[in-house]
């Protein structure tokens, strides 16, 4: 009985080794999110104003970009995104002060972020996957497009004098099946993003929901 048991038990450890070695290893995918974000700007004393917004939030806030996974075993994996978006704000909340007599009806901001970070998952071995990650990256405010009643379509390319680059960290919660991928995402500047000549600096925070899609997996 303990020969049967033995080979049972070999059989077993056999079968749970070759799943995991047929895993996939890598994991190449695209993914989109959707949510708000919220930012503090604080104006230099010089500056400042009566009626001066310093806590705002976008309208909505929209992206999507690629991403990678590579598994360093059943719990834990490495991951990287690239991605861009969309964020829609309050006209004139991000404005020179040479710029008040301008009616300007929208306002939407373009940005790109790289990140890479680590993947736990709680439960490996099911087919429903729990999973925290962290990531720390860069956030880059491409362009600012305002519409303006006059004088139309306006693009700021220079982002109104603000530092174009900032670090941002994220940690997000969420499930994975198979190839299907949805979480819950905060990220939060590291580091505040200061206007040329020092007349002000905004620093952001954001919530997004997340659906990812594995388009290629690969086992070695």
């Amino acid at each position: 009985m303990r020969i049967v048991f033995l080979l049972l038990g070999s059989i077993v450890f056999s079968l749970s080794a070759f799943a995991q070695q047929q895993a996939p290893r890598w994991g190449f995918g695209i993914q989109g999110e959707y949510g708000r974000d919220w930012y503090h700007k604080e104006d230099a004393p010089s500056g400042s104003y009566e009626g001066s917004i310093i806590d705002f939030s976008s309208n909505r806030s929209w992206g999507a970009g690629f991403y990678f996974e590579r598994s360093l075993n059943p719990r834990w994996s490495v991951l990287g995104q690239v991605g861009y978006a969309q964020k829609k704000v309050h006209p004139q909340l991000f404005h020179m002060y040479n710029q008040t007599t301008a009616h300007y009806l929208s306002e939407v901001h373009h940005r790109g972020a790289v990140d890479a970070g680590l993947r736990w998952y709680v439960n490996p071995q099911s087919k429903f996957r729990f999973f925290v990650d962290g990531k720390v990256g860069t956030n880059v405010f491409i362009s600012a497009v305002r519409q303006e009643n006059t004088h139309g379509r306006i693009v700021h390319s220079n982002v109104f004098g603000f530092q174009r680059v900032a670090p941002v960290a994220s940690v997000s919660l969420g499930i994975k099946w198979s190839r299907l991928t949805i979480s819950a995402e905060y990220r939060d500047d590291l580091s505040v993003s200061k206007r040329v000549g020092g007349m002000s600096e905004i620093s952001g925070r954001g919530f997004v929901g997340k659906v990812a899609f594995a388009l290629f997996r690969v086992k070695k």
